[in-house]
């Protein structure tokens, strides 16, 4: 996990009582209109795979609502075997001061010592999974058919929130209707904005998902995560809901960084020819075949040229 010298005094803080917002009764009925069905809990119909395990507040009947200018942010944290990065990423979400957060914790089947930390914060999650899945993906595609709130934000196991981030969030929600929030992420470097006229050109137009708040009613409209992509299926989300029109999105103040991402997650260590595989079949969905090759080769020569030609620049960046 990076930057933690600078962050270790707030991830260092002891998670105290559970100041969230609860009801004894689930309000709403589950909505299953649009392109997924919704589930409170991992039944028979949820996966064909075995739960292995569950808990958290929603197991006791404890629920969340969306309520006027508080709405439910769902933050979803997907692991599995991460015993040495979980804690920090589940005590940046409890730390944050933000009343009405939904934590709902998918676990691969880990079988380390994953599921007893865990088991430590059961008492401030959601809910909390332990099933096999397919990936990554397959498992934000378990989070969003289980949460309940206006927006959804993946945090996976390694990355973590900076302190009062969702106050920035929400406050930027409060202002006006929006489908997406794109906020600055801690890479190597900060990255930040929403470039979607480069779209055509590049596949890094959003700082990071791991910073990027979706209204869940996008994920109804247009669809969960394609699990046909074994890189890059949220790039294609982007890339699949840009494509639509009159979609609402905005940023998070540029200084303000809302996520420090895990450089040692997967996509961080796919080399040149895995990440130009996946962006080919991404963009041969929605482009000229030929365009999309020319596009593709000029790519890898120019990401060599960078490599060799101005080492600091690329070192910078990869």
């Amino acid at each position: 996990m990076q930057n933690i010298l600078k962050y270790r005094r707030y991830l260092n803080k002891k998670v105290s009582n559970n100041n969230q917002i609860y009801f004894r009764h689930q309000k709403y009925s589950i909505d299953n209109k649009g392109k997924y069905i919704s589930f409170l809990k991992a039944t028979k119909k949820f996966s064909p795979n075995l739960l292995i395990k569950e808990g958290g507040k929603r197991t006791k009947n404890f629920f969340r609502r969306n309520l006027k200018r508080k709405p439910l942010i769902s933050i979803i944290t997907v692991v599995y075997n991460g015993q040495k990065e979980i804690e920090n990423t589940i005590k940046s979400v409890l730390l944050q001061n933000y009343d009405n957060t939904e934590y709902i914790i998918v676990d691969g089947g880990s079988v380390d010592g994953t599921i007893s930390i865990i088991k430590k914060y059961e008492k401030y999650l959601d809910y909390w999974i332990s099933q096999k899945d397919n990936g990554t993906f397959d498992a934000w595609n378990k989070g969003i058919i289980l949460s309940t709130g206006d927006y959804i934000c993946f945090l996976n196991a390694g990355d973590y929130f900076t302190e009062n981030a969702l106050n920035l969030i929400v406050k930027k929600i409060n202002q006006k209707k929006i489908d997406i929030i794109f906020s600055p992420v801690l890479k190597k470097k900060k990255f930040y904005g929403f470039y979607p006229k480069k779209i055509y050109s590049r596949l890094n137009i959003i700082p990071s998902f791991t910073s990027t708040f979706v209204n869940k009613n996008i994920y109804k409209k247009h669809g969960l995560f394609n699990l046909n992509l074994k890189h890059f299926s949220d790039y294609e989300f982007i890339y699949r809901v840009m494509n639509k029109k009159n979609l609402i999105w905005d940023t998070t103040d540029k200084n303000k960084i809302i996520t420090v991402f895990d450089l040692k997650g997967g996509t961080s260590k796919l080399k040149i020819l895995d990440l130009l595989k996946s962006e080919l079949k991404i963009r041969l969905k929605y482009e000229n075949y030929i365009f999309v090759l020319i596009k593709i080769f000029l790519k890898y020569i120019r990401f060599y040229y960078i490599k060799i030609f101005k080492k600091k620049k690329f070192d910078k960046y990869n």
